[in-house]
């Protein structure tokens, strides 16, 4: 039986037609720098095309490639100029990375629900680190590839030319998906997204409570002895930061009695 002091903050929390499930991803560390995995993927990248120069390889320059999405109308766009490296050439450097460094570009998650997710971080939008963070499902809607060995990106909004945004391309066909909407460009496919926000030193993912329905229902012991209900007083949480919104996931996990169950043991 735990203390009062040793308490977890609760692992789902009821939100109308939502839940709330707790994750073990509290701090940095527990993610991937998704701009520092850019950043050492392109300089893989430009070691292999320079590998690839000095044998008398590579693409002409000069030349500019149409983007591999389906463009706005009349007014086409451009994916990338004919000096990058071809898919093929970036299918292998991921595999080559991956090989080596052991780790994709997002953290993978297993929900008490069952759901299996990945957190993507410090990509997209500037703003502060707490908004940079992103859920998504981890297999791409397609073929149900993992992403974790596809290509994070960080580019160009058209929309907003001096805004970014974070997309992961799927190295099966290349379908891209932007981990903010889960749209993906010229294609019907949208990677299933997940709000997700932290309180008390984890963050939590929202799912619909019905998917949450089997992690809802707390297992009983079979052992014998009686059930005992006992009211403990729930521990001071965090004082919230100053500015920080109330919130409903908040506002449940800051109520002051609960109710804990437990088993006399034989001993």
């Amino acid at each position: 039986f735990r203390s009062q002091a040793d308490a977890d903050p609760p692992l789902l929390v009821r939100e109308g037609d939502h839940c709330w499930v707790r994750t073990e991803i509290r701090k940095g560390a527990d993610l991937v720098d998704g701009s520092q995995w850019i950043a050492e993927f392109e300089r893989r990248l430009r070691g292999t095309q320079q590998a690839a120069s000095s044998l008398g390889g590579g693409a002409p320059p000069g030349r500019r490639l149409l983007r591999q999405t389906v463009s706005d109308g009349d007014n086409p766009q451009f994916w990338r100029s004919a000096a990058d490296a071809p898919i093929p050439v970036r299918n292998q450097t991921l595999k080559t990375m991956q090989d080596e460094c052991r780790v994709g570009p997002a953290a993978k998650v297993k929900l008490a629900t069952g759901h299996d997710l990945l957190f993507w971080f410090n990509v997209g939008p500037p703003g502060a680190p707490r908004d940079r963070v992103y859920v998504t499902d981890a297999r791409c809607p397609h073929q149900h590839v993992c992403l974790l060995s596809g290509e994070l990106k960080d580019v160009e909004d058209l929309a907003q030319p001096s805004a970014k945004r974070g997309m992961i391309r799927c190295p099966r066909h290349n379908k891209t998906f932007d981990l903010k909407t889960g749209d993906s460009p010229g294609n019907s496919e949208k990677l299933r997204v997940y709000p997700c926000q932290f309180q008390h030193g984890h963050w939590y993912v929202r799912v619909d409570a019905h998917e949450a329905a089997g992690a809802m229902q707390e297992p009983r012991e079979s052992a014998g002895g009686e059930d005992v209900e006992m009211a403990v007083e729930e521990p001071e949480q965090k004082r919230q930061r100053f500015g920080d919104p109330a919130t409903p996931l908040g506002n449940e996990m800051m109520r002051t009695t609960r109710v804990l169950t437990h088993r006399d043991r034989k001993s």
